[in-house]
């Protein structure tokens, strides 16, 4: 009995240590697209199988000859169509392929499928991002408003939309809301700060976008943004990422401050944020006694893989203002650290 629970053990502990990776790739149209499932283990050679296929664009194995002589062509004549389906590449090598044709994609995180890695025992499963480009998700506003949503201004609303083009360019087509509610405290401040708050194609697992970037474009065509007027004093937050289920459902709120290098004074602004510990977000210690302070690099990944709501502040002023809100992009960075798998 003591030698079965020791054999037990071992391979739970080498499984702990067994990593499949979480992959972003870029593919165009028409390309055949050459991607290595990628892992971390204690030195053992690993093998891969496919877990799950993709919604769109399909998997095929490496050919012969491109194994052989690395000529074309590199993949098999019929497609992957099946799970679980092991790698048979060298360094566990696959092709993806995306058709030339087709309808364009409205963002660019076009497919997903899983993996795992084994050295005799199984890995936990890991993401392949299949991308358009640098951009996980994006709104341009060119059809609609997207299912933007405007909260903590009265009623939840939909925001306004304009289909014009102004301030240079840098706005076109795009969101706007105005205030609907203020509530002056005795410092004069409004404490009823309404914010626009991203859909449901922004949410859910977005572990991808850490080491990335937030990009977006804020602008003012009503309101006085002289510093005696904005609430608290300029301070407060600009963007906030929550996640619900986060700490054992108990949430995870991180929250990035207006500061001098993150300030607004109702101007045509493009904002290009990190999405990593280094950039100046705060955590929620979730305790009016305890001071927010930075994440740690696994707080962000968490946060990330489980995004419950985007929220980007529009009420800036303590009198009424409408904000304008364009370009709104999260952009994958190369891949969560190695201690926040575990």
């Amino acid at each position: 009995m003591r030698l079965v629970r020791w054999l037990v053990l071992l391979k739970v502990s080498r499984g702990s240590r067994l990593i499949a990776r979480n992959l972003v790739y870029h593919v165009d149209p028409g390309e055949e697209k050459l991607i290595q499932l990628l892992g971390w283990s204690d030195g053992a050679q690993l093998t891969a199988t496919i877990e799950s296929l993709p919604d769109n664009g399909q998997l095929y194995q490496l050919s012969q000859i491109y194994e052989t002589h690395g000529y074309e062509p590199k993949r098999t004549q019929a497609a992957i169509t099946s799970t679980p389906t092991k790698v048979t590449g060298s360094s566990n090598r696959l092709v993806f392929v995306r058709p030339l044709f087709g309808e364009e994609p409205r963002h660019s995180r076009y497919a997903e499928f899983q993996f795992s890695v084994s050295d005799s025992v199984d890995s936990k499963k890991g993401i392949v991002t299949i991308t358009t480009n640098e951009a996980l998700m994006t709104s341009n506003f060119d059809q609609s408003v997207e299912n933007w949503r405007v909260i903590d201004n009265g009623e939840e609303s939909v925001p306004s939309y304009q289909e014009i083009t102004r301030s240079g360019g840098l706005l076109s087509y795009y969101i706007y809301a105005v205030d609907a509610v203020i509530h002056p405290t005795e410092t004069g401040d409004d404490s009823m700060l309404w914010h626009f708050s991203a859909p449901q194609k922004f949410l859910g697992n977005m572990w991808a976008a850490y080491g990335g970037k937030l990009s977006f474009v804020l602008s003012s065509a009503e309101g006085s943004f002289s510093p005696a007027n904005l609430n608290k004093k300029g301070s407060g937050f600009l963007v906030r990422i929550e996640c619900e289920s986060c700490d054992r459902d108990n949430g995870m709120t991180l929250a990035l401050p207006l500061s001098k290098t993150f300030s607004y004074d109702g101007t045509p602004t493009q904002f290009s944020i990190s999405l990593d510990e280094t950039a100046g977000w705060l955590k929620d210690p979730n305790n009016i006694l305890l001071d927010w302070l930075p994440p740690t690099s696994c707080d962000f990944v968490r946060v990330l893989s489980g995004v419950s709501s985007w929220l980007i502040l529009g009420d800036f002023t303590r009198g009424y203002e409408s904000v304008a809100l364009d370009l709104f992009s999260i952009h994958h960075g190369e891949g969560q650290p190695k201690e926040c798998y575990l």
